[in-house]
């Protein structure tokens, strides 16, 4: 009897699968996310937002990430995804490659330093000799923050040195334990580390900002759908779910994409294109 239940069992479900993989349902969007967490992470402070897009557009919306800036870029250049969330820099490449407009976060990426509370910098001059981590060296925190300490005169492999970590949560961490000194990132992560790793580290600032991530969508989605989901996306933000997430993360809210924000990303794509030999 156990035996019979058991194939029964197993010839409905194999039924059902087949009959969802041959309806009429739409086939899933990707959403590819840049690698800025740990995929669970990525995952775990994305469902909201994931899930609102697919009952708003009756759709699947399967998460997509990658092992590293660099692979994710080439993917994301190379179109692998349909809706991309990306870095400021990588995102105004990306309008140049097939893919179109849609938001970025309303609160400014300001790249800071964290520091430990008991290290005694409190000035960018202290960090001199010091090991700085790197969340990636693509990443646009990096990017905007070498740039801003070689312009106060901190030259990069002689007046301190880099060590990159796989996520911004793992270079704070790092700073955390000791086996860093700094690590530079933005005020975003430091919402989603642990209170623990929080409450080890103190911040240095900068005077410098730009465009924070950026929303895209592929223009193979043609124009009604992406129009469908620019409306669901500026839905979000009064919803239930959206209100949390938006005070969890920091991020506030959506902008529009400006041609204002471009222009001030344009000093920073041709340092990503040569760093990546593009």
């Amino acid at each position: 009897m156990l035996t019979l239940f058991r194939y029964f069992f197993l010839t409905l479900s194999l039924l059902w699968f087949s009959s969802a993989a041959h309806g009429d349902e739409a086939a899933p969007l990707r959403l590819g996310i840049m690698p800025f967490n740990s995929t669970l992470a990525l995952i775990k402070t994305h469902q909201p937002l994931r899930q609102h897009l697919q009952k708003a557009l009756d759709r699947p919306v399967e998460i997509y990430t990658s092992p590293n800036y660099d692979r994710f870029q080439r993917a994301s250049l190379a179109g692998e995804y349909d809706l991309l969330i990306t870095g400021p820099h990588f995102g105004a490449m990306c309008l140049e490659q097939g893919w179109e407009p849609l938001f970025h976060y309303k609160t400014r990426l300001t790249p800071l330093f964290v520091v430990g509370k008991d290290s005694g910098i409190r000035h960018h001059d202290d960090l001199r000799g010091k090991r700085i981590g790197l969340s990636n060296r693509l990443s646009v925190s990096s990017i905007v923050g070498l740039m801003w300490l070689n312009k106060h005169g901190l030259r990069t492999g002689q007046d301190f040195t880099v060590h990159e970590r796989t996520t911004h949560g793992a270079a704070i961490a790092g700073v955390a334990v000791g086996d860093l000194d700094a690590a530079l990132t933005t005020h975003t992560p430091l919402k989603q580390i642990p209170p623990d790793v929080r409450a080890a580290v103190t911040l240095l600032t900068t005077d410098v900002s730009v465009p924070h991530l950026m929303t895209l969508a592929h223009q193979r989605l043609g124009k009604p759908e992406i129009e469908r989901i620019r409306r669901a996306l500026a839905a979000f933000p009064n919803t239930a779910e959206g209100t949390v997430f938006f005070k969890d993360t920091g991020y506030l809210g959506y902008d529009p994409i400006s041609p204002a924000d471009l222009r001030a990303l344009a000093p920073y794509t041709p340092i990503v294109r040569e760093m990546m030999g593009l």
